[in-house]
């Protein structure tokens, strides 16, 4: 039996913790139409403003709960220990009217709120049981997804996918619309629960390397062993669409294309002379001629280049598949890279005759405006954080950089790649004009729009804003939390999405990693599923989710636990792969038999059968 100065103890703090809760109604709106989630939001915020281990130890002693899991119903939980306490003590329980009138939520219509908020969004029932936890599965569509009559749409369907992802990073409105009616033709057969939902992505204000110059380079292709098969395309075919590159030095056949003049000349049976760099001849035969290939053989080892000719029945051809490379630009620790915003093509190192370094390597930036942003001292990091840098030094229009972290043997700086500014407030808009027309062009078709690098509640405004001066305010906005900012930002976030009829949370955990550290990311995203969980926010887990299995059928040890973990959240989003119906079949059973233990936080006390 517990003495009565434990209970008595106990009941002091949980009284003085009710008081603060009480007090998050002030200055709230009950006409709000989500009050609930946003009254709850704030007291989750009291609730985490102070140490309260102390508390929860007592509570844990005494076999009372420790308000661990008590994020998505806080009011309601407090209110639950401190009658209990009450009661322990033979005091008198909470006048029930009174409770009332405080309008927060019970531990059952929060669990009702937040699983009507994430079916809305995902499809599904909106159920009541502990014992029923929904996760949805996204899939990020290619670019070839709606050809051949959407099958692979189908094909994916059917294994289990409830969100399809276009990426308005890449492809065309004409592609996305594409892809959208073979979604809906799948949903023609679906009854209104199941219909498969369409996330658009507007790819916001990525900010990457520039070009680098071009050095003259060869191609070799051949053996001088054997006969090597070889692809011959027309340019018209090599530039619209065709899944293969130009030309690879792969096992599989080799590959160029020529003017579609000279493609048109092509006979089966005939040979054609190509003439290489070294001024070299060998020759191709032709075996069989389509509309959008010829395959043909190579007889020998040669080097092209892009003055190299094909020569057949007195004409010429050009050898359009070879461009000229990238100068490489090898980074190593302590290197110096000079970032600018002038329209200057990257370049490595220079030196001059006696070996002195006369200017260091330099490479420009796609976002014009941003050295205002960045200050001596500040870290940044390029290509997913394969190289790290600290600003040195700065100028108009420049900033110079020392190289801070690299591989052993040097990293290649690309272009094209991000550049991740971690300790700087960048104050961009994420709703750039670009993607205010490529939502314009969707419009008709989406359910959830994708607002990357999503920093501030103003963010959540201007898309809410734009799709109401559309009147397509039933559209849901999914916040993308993937910079610092947008990490302390997230109370504010949080209440603007609230304002939304449907709103979700994407934990973005590509740059996001590089943002916060990667050490620090566990913790990161713990801490973001809890807040979500507070305002009752479906949650979109993402980036890298069972991404060896995606591309080679064969997860990882760790990609296995991560994707478990990824069962609290309300919906899971997989990458493009070669093996993506495979992965949502491995994804589905992780998730099933985690659900079987686990409800948001919650550990289920379901019959053990293991042993």
């Amino acid at each position: 039996m517990l003495e009565s100065s434990v209970l008595s103890a106990a009941l002091v703090q949980i009284a003085d913790l009710r008081q603060e809760l009480l007090a998050a109604r002030e200055g709230l709106d009950e006409t709000h139409p989500r009050y609930i989630s946003l009254l709850n939001l704030r007291q989750y915020l009291i609730l985490r403003s102070k140490d309260r281990t102390e508390l929860q130890e007592q509570l844990f002693l005494m076999s009372l709960s420790s308000l661990g899991r008590s994020y998505a119903h806080v009011a309601a939980s407090v209110d639950s220990l401190y009658d209990m306490l009450r009661s322990a003590l033979g005091e008198a329980p909470i006048d029930g009217v009174l409770m009332h009138s405080f309008k927060h939520a019970s531990i059952a219509e929060a669990i009702q709120i937040a699983s009507t908020n994430a079916t809305a969004l995902f499809g599904g029932v909106p159920s009541m049981r502990l014992s029923h936890q929904q996760t949805a599965v996204m899939v990020t569509l290619p670019s070839y997804a709606a050809e051949h009559d959407g099958a692979l749409i189908h094909s994916l369907a059917e294994a289990g996918v409830n969100v399809f992802r276009i990426n308005t990073a890449h492809d065309t409105p004409s592609t996305w619309r594409a892809m959208a009616e073979s979604i809906m033709a799948v949903n023609a057969r679906k009854a209104p629960h199941e219909q498969l939902k369409i996330f658009v992505d507007l790819a916001g204000p990525k900010i990457r390397t520039g070009k680098i110059r071009r050095s003259v380079s060869t191609v070799e292709i051949g053996s001088n062993k054997a006969s090597t098969p070889l692809r011959i395309y027309p340019r018209n075919v090599m530039t619209s669409g065709a899944k293969t590159d130009p030309i690879t030095l792969e096992s599989i056949d080799a590959r160029l294309c020529t003017d579609p003049q000279f493609y048109a000349l092509l006979a089966p049976g005939e040979s054609i002379k190509v003439i290489d760099a070294n001024r070299k001849g060998a020759r191709i035969s032709v075996h069989e001629v389509g509309a959008e290939c010829a395959l043909c053989s190579i007889d020998k080892k040669i080097n092209l280049d892009a003055d190299s000719k094909l020569k057949h029945r007195g004409s010429t051809g050009a050898v359009l598949s070879i461009e000229h490379e990238c100068e490489p630009i090898r980074l190593h620790v302590g290197d110096t890279l000079r970032i600018t915003e002038a329209d200057l093509l990257g370049h490595g190192p220079i030196y001059n005759e006696e070996g002195v370094l006369v200017e260091s390597a330099s490479i420009g930036c796609t976002y014009k405006g941003l050295m205002r942003f960045v200050h001596i001292g500040d870290t940044l990091y390029i290509d997913d954080g394969k190289i790290g840098l600290t600003v040195s030094g700065q100028a108009q229009g420049w900033i110079e950089c020392q190289v801070t972290h690299a591989k052993p043997g040097g990293s290649l700086l690309k272009e094209e790649r991000g550049i991740n500014f971690p300790d700087a407030h960048l104050d961009i808009e994420s709703l750039g004009e670009i993607d205010r027309q490529n939502l314009l062009s969707t419009l008709d078709f989406a359910d959830l729009y994708g607002l990357s690098f999503c920093q501030s509640a103003q963010d959540v405004e201007n898309l809410k804003t734009l799709l109401e001066a559309n009147g397509r305010d039933d559209i849901a906005i999914v916040a993308k939390i993937e910079t610092k900012r947008a990490v302390a930002q997230m109370p504010s976030i949080l209440e603007a999405l609230l304002t939304c009829k449907h709103s979700s949370v994407m934990i973005a955990r590509g740059d996001l990693a590089i943002e916060v550290g990667f050490r620090n990311l566990a913790i990161i995203q713990e801490k973001l599923i809890d807040i979500c969980d507070a305002a009752h926010m479906p949650v979109i887990w993402a980036t890298q989710v069972l991404e060896s299995q995606m591309k080679n059928n064969l997860p990882s040890r760790a990609e296995v636990t991560d994707a478990a973990m990824a069962g609290r959240a309300e919906c899971v989003m997989l990458n493009k792969g070669s093996f993506a119906v495979d992965t949502i079949d491995v994804l589905r059973h992780i998730l099933h038999d985690m659900h079987l233990l686990f409800k948001k936080n919650r550990q289920l006390l379901s019959k053990e059968t293991l042993w």
